[in-house]
């Protein structure tokens, strides 16, 4: 692969990274929100509920969009706007008004990921191709990283309303960026693909079984972290009685966790590895959330005695998630707009509804977060090794060459 291809990686993870720092940023400011509108806790988290659910949208239908006209318009045109909805959160006088501005603004951060993951698609062969998402990953969690603890930060000492002002700024740099440098990275061949037939190659990968299994399996694992770092704001700021930019400090051990298992995975070139690590990362998520709940029945409820062994439970799906998308992504090699959307929006539709779900549990421990999280790396532990079999059954060289190519 050229080098130039491999400059483009920081420039696609700003682009991917965008429409999740937008939502991260204001998950430590979720009680203050609350406050300002006078609205209640549950009301409060539809505020990321409705920002996923627009973004889920945004994912979905950027991908076929992506393949119909190419990347480059429609990544430009997502982050852009993104960066004028930021503003208009800004100045949002109602909550309603403010809801409305953050779903436009999750439906057009949702092209960068979709895009972004596309454009990897395009430009790196099948046996790179979980490497170059992991480490497109490594530069996304970065940014994600940062993101909570600077939105405490911006809450505390000069209000959360500053922090779109932040991301305005961030969307018109970044933008105007892929203007400058980024390539047009479509298959010169894609013209053809009109939306029949988009809609049609849509079908027919969603009805295969394998590719609707990794769609699931990376749906839950994404699930399970969003649902943990929705709920732990409120029992840190309300429960433990925390300030704001505590909750970025703590999260740095998920990310941390999050991003050297992509780091392994991006430094792991033989296909002999890809099944180990895999299986590795579902134990290693399992442990980690099965010693978080248990510390926490035990009495030790300080932050520290959680979020030390989530580090462990997010490592565990930094080695995991890369795998699962590239495998998915593979059976789709024609189409990568289109399976990164349906992966996108699986995700993130999941993700919605169970924190939705989630967010009218009491909120007074941190038991509701932790035994969903035990219990979803349970179930995609069994989930991804039914997967494996399924391959290898079908396939006995992809256990020891890896998928084919």
């Amino acid at each position: 692969m050229s080098v130039r291809a491999r400059h483009l990686i920081p420039l696609l993870a700003a682009c991917s990274a965008i429409g999740s720092v937008g939502n991260y940023l204001f998950l430590p400011a979720l009680p203050q929100i609350g406050e300002f509108y006078g609205v209640d806790s549950g009301a409060t988290q539809l505020t990321v509920t409705t920002y996923l659910v627009a973004f889920a949208v945004g994912v979905l239908v950027s991908g076929p969009l992506a393949d119909r006209f190419g990347r480059r318009p429609i990544l430009i045109g997502g982050v852009a706007l993104s960066g004028v909805a930021a503003l208009l959160c800004y100045f949002a006088p109602t909550m309603g008004w403010f809801v409305l501005a953050r779903i436009a603004q999750g439906a057009a951060g949702g092209a960068g990921i979709t895009v972004s993951r596309a454009s990897v698609g395009d430009l790196f062969h099948e046996r790179e191709l979980a490497r170059m998402y992991a480490i497109l990953t490594m530069a996304l969690v970065l940014g994600t990283a940062l993101a909570p603890y600077a939105g405490g930060l911006i809450t505390r000492y000069t209000g959360w309303r500053s922090g779109f002002l932040m991301l305005a700024a961030l969307s018109a740099v970044i933008s105007s960026a892929c203007f400058a440098w980024l390539p047009e990275t479509r298959a010169a061949n894609a013209n053809s693909h009109s939306f029949a037939v988009l809609w049609r190659e849509s079908r027919a990968v969603i009805a295969r079984p394998a590719f609707a299994g990794y769609v699931l399996e990376a749906a839950l694992i994404y699930a399970l972290f969003f649902v943990f770092v929705s709920i732990a704001p409120h029992v840190m700021v309300k429960v433990l009685q925390m300030p704001t930019d505590r909750f970025g400090l703590y999260y740095l051990f998920l990310a941390v966790g999050f991003f050297f298992g992509n780091l392994l995975v991006s430094r792991a070139g033989a296909h002999a590895r890809v099944a180990t690590q895999m299986n590795a990362g579902l134990a290693l998520q399992f442990v980690g959330a099965s010693l978080a709940l248990a510390l926490v029945l035990l009495g030790f409820t300080h932050p520290l005695f959680v979020f030390a062994p989530m580090m462990v439970f997010s490592f565990g799906q930094g080695l995991t998630l890369p795998n699962v998308i590239a495998h998915g992504i593979r059976l789709a090699p024609n189409y990568t707009g289109v399976a990164s959307s349906i992966f996108g929006f699986s995700q993130l539709a999941l993700s919605a509804l169970a924190i939705q779900a989630m967010g009218y549990a009491p909120a007074t421990s941190w038991q509701p977060a932790l035994w969903f999280c035990v219990v979803g790396a349970a179930l995609t532990g069994v989930g991804v090794l039914g997967l494996h079999a399924m391959e290898n059954f079908a396939n006995p060289r992809i256990g020891k060459a890896g998928p084919p190519a």
